[in-house]
């Protein structure tokens, strides 16, 4: 994981076997809610016109990111360090599935 210099950009790594599907998608829309001032989406490292808002369930089932995607992390507004950070976590340890 590589995190900027600001803490609101960060890069991660798919590492859940399935990818990023349904259910972590779904945990990650609730997550935000813990963050209602801040705006943070994925774009895929190898496709940087491809972007998800991480608030829309099927906005990030459509990066069809699988095991082994990059994708860079990025928040703006009020506590966006906080939620990319906790984003970042989620990833780092699989969605919490394996």
């Amino acid at each position: 994981m590589t995190i900027a210099s600001d803490g609101s950009k960060v890069v991660v790594t798919v590492g859940n076997r399935l990818g990023l599907h349904a259910r972590p998608a779904s945990r990650l829309v609730k997550m935000l809610a813990d963050y209602p001032g801040a705006t943070v989406t994925l774009t895929r490292e190898d496709n940087p016109g491809s972007r998800a808002d991480c608030r829309s369930i099927l906005s990030l089932i459509i990066l069809a990111a699988g095991k082994g995607t990059r994708l860079v992390l990025s928040g703006s507004g009020e506590n966006a360090e906080a939620a990319v950070s906790r984003i970042a976590d989620f990833f780092a340890g699989n969605f919490d599935e394996e």
